[in-house]
């Protein structure tokens, strides 16, 4: 069996392992809790043998954060005070706990155990892409935030069409304070709502539309019925010419407007049911005068400005300027870097996609309102689209919308929806989101732990392009560093040491196969690495000379597990000034770790 020891005890750590090397088994060892849960979570093993009073982390922690990762993981615990009850009594609630053995261990009843005990893997190890997760009612509580972050949550999105903002800083004070209490970088996109267009309320709630009838969509405000409701946008109804389709509640009924006007517009039911007060209104065909960015946007964007929030998405994208609007209130409103994210949910957005990319930092492909905007059946091709512009043009992609939506309610996701996520994966997305599944669903924690064992096995089974080998060949404006070290295929990790803060930003395109470590002293850079695929920010509260990091950050990757003695770990640094004066254009080095 392969086994994870953690026992801080030197003495005890090495006598340990040497009896069950001699057993046959293979044993790796480390010192506390947290160096515990980064080597299991970068490496497969069997069982855990889990001292309980160690330094930093101790063995209650990692034993709840294994927990969360995989549940059915046998762990064996050993421990000096065997014989209290409050031991006893702490252990009961973890199922996985096989046995509790005291110190000095009896190496027979040890090993009985070890050959009695089934072996176990979790498929949660060395996730590259990243997770960005919605927190809502579900989730929006300490310990469900922790348990989420342990399960591979990346980013914490705050949609603010819901909430105030005394609950959105609540969430946020609990991001913050998980993310000190792991030891582990999290961002934070604040979603805005957009110039979301609904209905008015209707009379008791509901109204019945017949197909083939008409009904006026008006700009005073009523109650709404069968012939006639109201919308809380009126300044839409200008807009709208004769013949537009008009979709409601998310494209369930369709109307056809017959008559236009500013007051009120005539419509034929095309497709009818039951409309609800307050559904969405989608108009794909209808060229919008709205602003993309509403009072209330701007309103929002200042609380996030004031706060720590790393990631700012615009909802209804439809051209640059939207993008440039949005960006030119950032640098006014602030100093601080807050990176755009751009929603792709409008067929305009579509006719003006590659300005889009290249104007913002971050894109995502918002399939909801798109799949209703334009027919459902282009959606993927769409995705795929965005996916393969935004690698070549270096921006980071989330794809969004119901990738595990029946997981809202039930405990497992369908095959339809695990073949969707692993698509998109296989696509080259940077990121996945989870929405309702997240802030509403019956188990937050489950459905992000199945999202992160969906996309291990996804990447375990991808193949380098060669069309992307071919274009690393190709370009002349490639860095000379960045372009050995991806095609370095020797190499267990690669260090970035990124004093400009956007040589991982192309490391990440570039080098997806093996784990790339950013050393930073800047929790700034380190969270907004954090949508970047296969970046893994380690951070550093010290001020440390060029060497100095690089065998700091040795270290840290031999505690984490991506490194071991007789590694070779490729460096790379981009353009500085070194400290004979040289102006450097690129970095490269290959060490051997000892």
């Amino acid at each position: 069996m392969r086994i994870l020891l953690l026992e801080d005890n030197p003495v005890n750590q090495t006598l340990i392992a040497s009896q069950l090397k001699k057993l046959g088994h293979q044993v790796d060892t480390v010192s506390n809790g947290q160096q515990g849960f980064l080597r299991a979570t970068s490496n497969q093993y069997d069982i855990f043998l889990c001292d309980i009073l160690m330094p930093h982390w101790d063995g209650f922690k990692f034993i709840e954060a294994m927990t969360v990762v995989c549940p059915t993981m046998p762990i064996v615990v050993i421990s000096s005070s065997i014989a209290t009850n409050d031991l006893v009594n702490k252990l009961k609630p973890y199922s996985n706990i096989c046995a509790i053995l005291a110190k000095p261990l009896d190496m027979v009843k040890l090993s009985a155990i070890l050959q009695e005990t089934s072996s176990q893997s979790h498929e949660n190890l060395g996730k590259m892409a990243r997770i960005v997760c919605t927190i809502g009612p579900s989730s929006n509580k300490q310990e469900v935030i922790n348990k989420m972050i342990m399960a591979g949550m990346d980013v914490a999105r705050l949609n603010f069409s819901h909430g105030s903002y005394e609950s959105h800083e609540k969430v946020l004070n609990m991001i913050r304070h998980a993310e000190k209490e792991w030891m582990r970088p999290v961002a934070v996109l604040m979603d805005l709502c957009g110039p979301k267009i609904r209905t008015g309320n209707m009379q008791d709630g509901m109204a019945t539309l017949v197909p083939g009838e008409m009904v006026i969509i008006q700009a005073a405000d009523i109650e709404g019925t069968s012939q006639r409701f109201s919308t809380i946008a009126p300044e839409i109804l200008g807009d709208l010419r004769v013949g537009d389709p008009i979709l409601l509640d998310d494209g369930l009924l369709e109307l056809k407007v017959e008559k236009a006007g500013v007051n009120e517009v005539h419509c034929r039911v095309l497709v009818g049911g039951k409309l609800k007060s307050h559904k969405g209104i989608n108009l794909p065909a209808t060229p919008l005068s709205l602003p993309c960015l509403t009072a209330k946007d701007k309103a929002d964007l200042a609380w996030g400005m004031e706060h720590s929030v790393d990631f700012v998405a615009l909802s209804f994208v439809r051209s640059v300027d939207d993008i440039v609007e949005l960006k030119e209130l950032i640098r006014k409103t602030g100093t601080r870097k807050i990176h755009v994210v751009a929603k792709i949910e409008k067929p305009e957005a579509m006719e003006n996609i590659d300005a889009i990319i290249d104007a913002t930092d971050v894109i995502m492909i918002a399939r909801g309102d798109l799949g209703v905007e334009i027919p459902a059946s282009r959606v993927p091709w769409i995705q795929r689209q965005i996916i393969k512009k935004c690698w070549e043009k270096n921006k980071p992609v989330i794809t969004a919308t119901q990738m595990l939506e029946t997981m809202t309610q039930n405990a497992r996701p369908t095959r339809a929806e695990v073949t969707d996520v692993s698509l998109a994966i296989q696509e080259g997305t940077d990121a996945v989101m989870l929405s309702g599944e997240t802030a509403a669903g019956v188990d937050p924690v489950n459905v992000v732990r199945t999202m992160a064992s969906i996309i291990c096995e996804s990447e375990r089974h991808l193949e380098q392009k060669l069309d992307h080998n071919q274009i690393l060949v190709d370009k002349t404006d490639i860095n000379p560093a960045l372009s050995a070290a991806a095609s370095l295929g020797l190499a267990a990790a690669t260090l970035v040491i990124d004093f400009g803060n956007n040589l991982y930003q192309h490391m990440s395109k570039w080098n997806r196969r093996t784990p790339t470590l950013l050393a930073t002293n800047s929790i700034h850079s380190a969270r907004h690495a954090c949508i970047y695929k296969n970046v893994i920010p380690i951070i550093t509260k010290e001020e440390l000379s060029r060497d100095q990091l690089v065998f700091w950050a040795i270290s840290e990757a031999k505690d984490r597990g991506y490194l071991v003695g007789g590694d070779i770990l490729a460096v790379v640094e981009g353009a500085r000034k070194t400290q004979g004066g040289i102006d450097q254009m690129g970095a490269f080095q290959l060490i051997r770790v000892a």
